[in-house]
C-alpha cells in the first residue's frame, strides 16, 4: 500500500493506456490544468458535464440492428468521474450492450470516434465484440485508434470514411514529472513501502531509478502483447504497421486495418443485407 498526497490524479493518468499520443496529450493537459486551478474531478464532472457531448445508449432499430457507440476516451473503474467530465465510454457500459444485443439484436452496428483509452479492461470488451455470435460491422469516420481499434479490430467487417484516422497500435504508460506542480500547491510527495518492495514505487516520483524504469518497460510490453496478440487474430498486419503508428482512410485500407472506404450509410446496409440473407 502506498499513502501519497494526490493520489487519485495518478491513478488515472499514470498507467499504461491503449491510446493515440495526441488524445492522452489532450486530456493530461485538460486534468493537469484543473488540477492546478485547485479543481478535483468531482468538482469538473459536477460544473462542466452538461456541456460535455455524452455517449449515446445502445438502441435496437426497427431492421434488428444494435447501435453501440464507442466514442471518446476510453475508461476502466474511473469511468463515473471521466467520462461525465470529459465525455468517452465505459468499458463496463458496452460489455452490457453487447451481451443485450448479442440475445435481442440479429447484428451490431458499431460506430466508433475514439482515440483510445485504458489498457486494463481493454481486451475483455475486444474479446466480446469477437465472440459475438452475430455480425458486427464498425465503422469510424473519426478516429479508431489504440484501444478503440482493438475493439473494432474483433468485428465482421471494418470500414471508414477517407478522413478516418485509423491505427495507433501500441501502449503507452506515461511518466509525468509534476514536481513543479506539486510544489506550486504546496504539496511534497513520499511514500513508504514495505522493505522488500524496492519496485512498488516505480513510476511515482521523486525518483526514478533505472530499475525501476525496466519494470515498467515489462509491463507496458506485457499490455501491448495482449493488444497485439488479439489484434492478429482477426487483422494480416505487419510488426511493422504496428510501431504506434496512424493511417489516414486509404492507406489504412492498403495496410488492411479496414476492409472499405465508405460513409456510415453505406456500411449500415451492408449490414442490414447480410442479415436479411
Amino acid at each position: 500500500m502506498i499513502q501519497m498526497t494526490n493520489n487519485i490524479f495518478l491513478n488515472g493518468i499514470c498507467r499504461p493506456w491503449n491510446i493515440h499520443a495526441g488524445t492522452f496529450l489532450a486530456l493530461s493537459l485538460r486534468v493537469l490544468a484543473e488540477v492546478k486551478g485547485g479543481s478535483t474531478l468531482s468538482d469538473w464532472r459536477d460544473k462542466f458535464s452538461q456541456f460535455v457531448p455524452q455517449r449515446q445508449s445502445m438502441a435496437i432499430d426497427p431492421n434488428g440492428i444494435a447501435h453501440i457507440v464507442i466514442h471518446g476516451t476510453l475508461f476502466n473503474k474511473e469511468a463515473p468521474y471521466f467520462v461525465a467530465g470529459y465525455g468517452g465510454t465505459d468499458y463496463e457500459e458496452v460489455l452490457q450492450d453487447i451481451a443485450v444485443a448479442s440475445k435481442e439484436a440479429k447484428g451490431i452496428f458499431l460506430t466508433v470516434d475514439s482515440g483510445g483509452g485504458h489498457a486494463c479492461g481493454n481486451d475483455k470488451v475486444a474479446k466480446a465484440i469477437s465472440r459475438c455470435p452475430k455480425p458486427v460491422f464498425a465503422h469510424s469516420d473519426g478516429m479508431c485508434c489504440s484501444a478503440a481499434y482493438a475493439i473494432a479490430s474483433g468485428a465482421s467487417y471494418i470500414s471508414a470514411t477517407a478522413d478516418a484516422t485509423i491505427g495507433s497500435i501500441g501502449t503507452i504508460l506515461p511518466l509525468m514529472d509534476v514536481s513543479g506542480l506539486w510544489q506550486a500547491m504546496g504539496i511534497k510527495p513520499d511514500y513508504i513501502t514495505n522493505t522488500e518492495g524496492t519496485l512498488k514505487a516505480a513510476g511515482y516520483p521523486p525518483s526514478q531509478s533505472d530499475e525501476e524504469r525496466a519494470s515498467l518497460q515489462a509491463e507496458t510490453q506485457e499490455y501491448f502483447e495482449i493488444f497485439k496478440s488479439h489484434v492478429l487474430k482477426h487483422r494480416k498486419l505487419s510488426n511493422d504497421d504496428m510501431r504506434g503508428q496512424a493511417f489516414v482512410g486509404k492507406s489504412a485500407l492498403k495496410k488492411g486495418l479496414v476492409d472499405e472506404i465508405c460513409d456510415g450509410k453505406s456500411a449500415y446496409n451492408k449490414l442490414v443485407n447480410l442479415t436479411r440473407g
